[in-house]
């Protein structure tokens, strides 16, 4: 019987921690969302001084909750965003806009999909 309460205990502690997980994550991807919003609107009008700021402070924004993500998240993941966040500084630091754009969305697109990976879902489990 004593089994049963620790197994008990245990999966419950496991299902807070995965909702945990996802709460922190969607916190997180929904701040860095805005400001990719915001970086695709000085891309657009060429404001490259602001989109360099918007970089830096999606940059800091990875780099101080990154330790704790790669708790959560398949580290392939984590490199499939830093890559393509790499490769975009470079873009907006040469004011390349259809490569930046380009770029953008595959932050974007790797955010959303790290997300969805995570979220529990009938998929996700089988």
């Amino acid at each position: 019987m004593k089994n049963v309460y620790i197994s008990l205990i245990l999966f419950i502690c496991m299902i807070f921690s995965i909702i945990f997980s996802i709460n922190y994550l969607d916190k997180i991807y929904t701040n860095i969302g805005k400001l990719t919003i915001d970086l695709e609107q000085s891309i657009d009008k060429e404001n490259w001084n602001s989109a360099d700021k918007l970089v830096k402070e999606i940059s800091n924004e990875i780099e101080t909750n990154s330790s704790k993500i790669s708790i959560f998240v398949n580290h392939m993941e984590i490199d499939n965003i830093n890559n393509e966040f790499s490769k975009l500084t470079q873009y907006i630091k040469y004011h390349n806009k259809e490569e930046a754009m380009a770029s953008l969305y595959a932050v974007r697109f790797f955010f959303e999909h790290t997300l969805k990976l995570e979220k529990i879902n009938i998929e996700n489990i089988f």
